[in-house]
């Protein structure tokens, strides 16, 4: 733990932390399945086995093992802190303070501790996910979060930052994965209408035409600014990445702010990702009705079996 978040004393008792430690394995695996994190725990097992079986594990194997154990010890220990801050004796909660040479810590103080623990382990987990992806670890690659993102129009964090700054978070993708995929079926699937089917196919073939192209990307505006814009009416503040937090604030005030977004800087906001969402859709309805235009029959053949056809 001391090695892993750089803020764990030995002194610091390791079983009252044990709960802590499990409930964020839990909370890692359902970001990147049950089959990653049993593979790190094969791998610590051989690690640490009596019989010293570490020859028997590669390299990769121990970074992957370190990169699963940093977001977990981080905010394990997040947690531990806060549940720290008063002792719990046998007649009430007590706080216990040198004070000669002790003070407690204002509020402010430990909000800041909080937030520096909360974005260290959002970007140990943004570090694993790129990781798992460089890698095409097989336990990432088949499971269910990965194999699910591949029926997106936005399909990976990459993508996903071109149209809307995330701070690369792979965390935030993951986590706004349901709302994509929302947003796909309910919005791009009625907008795109009979289209729909051929451009998802095409794109997951790689054999778009050019105009199937330009409604993708369109498409894609669309579905990005529509999750933010529910993202940030749906989860809380503290899990959006710092550049969707800065624009927040930016709607109102400067971006530099370091004071928290009110309800109408949030309504400010996601009105303004909304409309330009809605953009983004009327730009899909011209591309589709102007190739509708171009491809309609403005005269009917004038076959002789008609009876208006003359000889």
């Amino acid at each position: 733990m001391m090695e892993l978040t750089g803020s764990w004393y030995e002194s610091n008792v390791f079983s009252r932390v044990v709960n802590d430690i499990e409930f964020e394995t839990d909370d890692l695996s359902n970001i990147i399945g049950d089959a990653l994190i049993e593979k790190a725990q094969s791998i610590y097992t051989r690690l640490h086995a009596e019989n010293n079986l570490e020859e028997a594990v590669t390299q990769l194997e121990k970074v992957l093992l370190r990169k699963v154990q940093l977001p977990i010890a981080i905010m394990a220990s997040y947690h531990y802190y806060q549940s720290n801050i008063v002792a719990h004796e046998t007649t009430s909660r007590v706080v216990k303070v040198n004070a000669e040479n002790e003070k407690l810590a204002w509020e402010w103080m430990l909000d800041r501790d909080d937030q520096a623990h909360l974005k260290k382990a959002q970007r140990a987990i943004d570090n694993l996910i790129d990781f798992l992806d460089k890698n095409k670890m097989e336990q990432w690659v088949t499971s269910e979060k990965y194999l699910q993102s591949k029926s997106l129009f936005v399909n990976n964090t990459e993508v996903f930052g071109r149209y809307f700054p995330i701070d690369n978070s792979a965390r935030f993708y993951y986590l706004a994965e349901p709302i994509l995929r929302e947003v796909q079926n309910l919005k791009l699937k009625k907008s795109l209408g009979e289209d729909y089917e051929a451009l998802l196919s095409g794109f997951q073939a790689d054999s778009l035409s050019d105009a199937q192209q330009r409604i993708l990307d369109h498409a894609r505006r669309a579905q990005v600014l529509f999750t933010i814009a529910i993202a940030v009416d749906r989860l809380a503040i503290q899990v959006l990445p710092e550049g969707v937090v800065k624009k927040i604030k930016s709607a109102s005030q400067s971006v530099n702010s370091n004071s928290s977004a009110n309800l109408d800087e949030l309504k400010r906001f996601t009105s303004r990702m909304l409309l330009d969402a809605e953009d983004a859709l009327n730009e899909i309805k011209k591309i589709r009705n102007a190739d509708s235009i171009v491809n309609a029959r403005l005269i009917p053949e004038n076959n002789p079996s008609n009876k208006f056809a003359r000889t």
